[in-house]
């Protein structure tokens, strides 16, 4: 696939992994539950969700697609699954409607920010291509706090890595969204780390086998005390860059956005 990986992490569960410079961005996947497929998450670009639709389909029909929060990069390929429910909290449903069409419209009037997205390659000018055309397509099936998809099991436990997250359970293998991002600097300017917390211990205490992080490589439960540990020193005042994860410009923001 051009913009993502896809591998077979465990029985009838797959992660789609994000390629650099690509219209994926984050990570996303799929699960094959009873006769059906449900999709998580849908990438920064309509051009990648098509290929998850195609990697999806050569599995199972999909029946349900989720989005784990409102950010363009799990959100934005949802065209590629209109024609079937989108679930998500209604808190991100009122966020993709009220941020993200912001975020996608200041883009698309800024003729300089263009420019340089195709100057520069990579994602941006794959959103260049897309923007003219772009349409939000908001979740069109809201859930309050749990609901069961044959077996694929979405969740939710408030907000913290944004105002609302939605996770998905399938077996013993979780789909966190950004909840949980392995050797990736988390970004927490949205969100409620306090409870951001809370939510990592229940994670820790369902013992997943495997998760699929929002981002990074393929993480077990033992990636979750490092991610601890930062979002507590953030707290406390004391969190430094960390040596060997990704996106490290976003601790400064995390300080400053903590600091606001």
């Amino acid at each position: 696939m051009e913009h993502f990986r896809l591998d077979h992490v465990a029985d009838d569960a797959w992660a789609a992994f994000a390629l650099p410079d690509t219209g994926a961005v984050a990570n996303a996947g799929f699960v094959r539950a009873g006769a059906d497929a449900v999709v998580f998450d849908t990438f920064v670009s309509t051009t990648a969700a098509d290929q998850l639709r195609i990697s999806a389909e050569a599995i199972a029909p999909v029946a349900y697609c989720v989005n784990s929060h409102w950010h363009g990069d799990h959100v934005n390929g949802n065209k590629a699954f209109d024609d079937v429910p989108i679930v998500a909290t209604e808190r991100t449903r009122e966020l993709v409607a009220e941020r993200g069409r912001a975020h996608i419209d200041a883009f698309r009037d800024d003729p300089a920010e263009r420019a340089r997205a195709r100057r520069e390659g990579g994602t941006p000018a794959v959103l260049d291509t897309e923007v003219d055309d772009f349409e939000v397509v908001l979740p069109s099936s809201v859930f309050q706090d749990r609901l069961d998809l044959d077996g694929a099991v979405v969740e939710t436990l408030g907000g913290g890595h944004t105002e609302s997250d939605t996770f998905l359970w399938f077996e013993d293998t979780l789909f966190a969204g950004d909840l949980v991002v392995v050797q990736t600097h988390p970004w927490v300017g949205h969100g409620d780390v306090e409870h951001w917390l809370e939510i990592l211990d229940a994670f820790e205490a369902r013992r997943p086998r495997v998760i699929v992080p929002g981002h990074g490589p393929l993480g077990t439960v033992d990636d979750i005390p490092p991610l601890r540990d930062y979002l507590e020193r953030l707290l406390h005042g004391t969190a430094n860059v960390v040596a060997g994860w990704a996106d490290p410009e976003i601790h400064e923001r995390n300080v400053a956005a903590l600091a606001a």
